[in-house]
Parts: C-alpha cells; structure tokens; sequence
C-alpha cells in the first residue's frame, strides 16, 4: 500500500509543477509576476519535501514502477526549477527596460 501512495504523490507532484509552470507562463505583468514567482518558489519546497517522503516511502522497495515515478518527480522539479529561473531572469530584465523607459 505504501507503495501506491508513493506512486500516488508522484503523480500529484508532476502535475502541480506542471500546473506551476503553465500559470507562471501566462502571468503577464501588473504585478502578478512577483506573486507568481513567489509561490513558485513555496511550491519547489513543498514538492522537494514530498519527495523526500516518497523516497522513504519506498526505501528498500523493489516496486519499479514507484521508482520511476520517484524519478519523473525529481525530473518535474529540476523542469520548475529551470523554468523559475527563467521568470525571475525575465521579471529583473522587464524592470530594468521599464526602468530606461522613465
């Protein structure tokens, strides 16, 4: 049963940074990038958390496929990572031509 939780998380946790990245990409501006970021930010944490409880979840497991769900869920979070860097690289890049602009 274990097990099946863990698969069961790994599937929650691809589709929320899945879900992370599409909002964060029609954001668009008046102030909602930062917001934005920021959650993003709280829910890499929280996904990095769960993935730990998957991992001990499956400690010692030789179920295959929870293992590679466990391993798309660290892929999803290296994707979210990369992808809020990216905003955050384009957030700063957007106020310092707002910023000429004046």
């Amino acid at each position: 049963m274990n097990r099946m939780k863990a698969m069961a998380v790994a599937v929650a946790v691809c589709g929320l940074l899945a879900g992370g990245a599409v909002h964060s990409a029609f954001a668009g501006e008046g102030g909602h990038v930062k917001e934005v970021i920021k959650h993003a930010k709280e829910g890499i944490e929280h996904e990095k958390e769960a993935i730990k409880h998957i991992e001990e979840a499956i400690q010692g497991s030789g179920d295959a496929h929870a293992k590679e769900a466990l391993e798309h869920a660290k892929e999803a979070v290296k994707h979210a990572e990369e992808a809020l860097a990216h905003a955050e690289q384009a957030d700063h890049a957007g106020h310092k031509s707002k910023g000429k602009a004046k």
